[in-house]
């Protein structure tokens, strides 16, 4: 049982509300993604997919979430093109794409770099916190 409280009103959810909302949100993930996604909510998902003992849609793409997965990404993007992964993004969007490997490079390395940023940010606030 969960239990949010503020000073007008109490929230309560157990395991298997919350299991529920976690799946109503991955109807977002199968539908939306890449298009609309936000990294932050993704790390938050993965977080509580994995409590939770739940896969995230994209599993099989990108394993645990973690900001090892995201940093491997991009080495395996800067070593394959021979550059760094801004000097990547920036040459895709200037010259745009000439194949479907580029696309996929753009969008992976986009957003690995958002993820990255995301998950130094959530750091970042839970250190202010303390």
């Amino acid at each position: 049982m969960i239990s949010l409280c503020n000073t007008k009103s109490q929230l309560s959810l157990d395991r298997e509300d919350i299991i529920k909302i976690i799946k109503y949100a991955f109807a977002h993930c199968e539908y939306k993604c890449p298009a609309e996604r936000d990294p932050e909510t993704c790390i938050i998902l993965a977080e509580l997919s994995k409590m939770l003992g739940l896969k995230l849609p994209c599993y099989d793409e990108f394993g645990e979430f973690t900001e090892n997965t995201f940093r491997s990404i991009i080495k395996e993007i800067e070593n394959r093109r021979g550059k760094s992964i801004e000097e990547v993004i920036r040459e895709l969007r200037e010259k745009g794409p000439t194949c479907l490997q580029d696309q996929i490079d753009e969008i992976d390395a986009t957003f690995a770099l958002e993820v990255i940023k995301a998950f130094n940010k959530r750091r970042s606030d839970k250190v202010k916190l303390v």
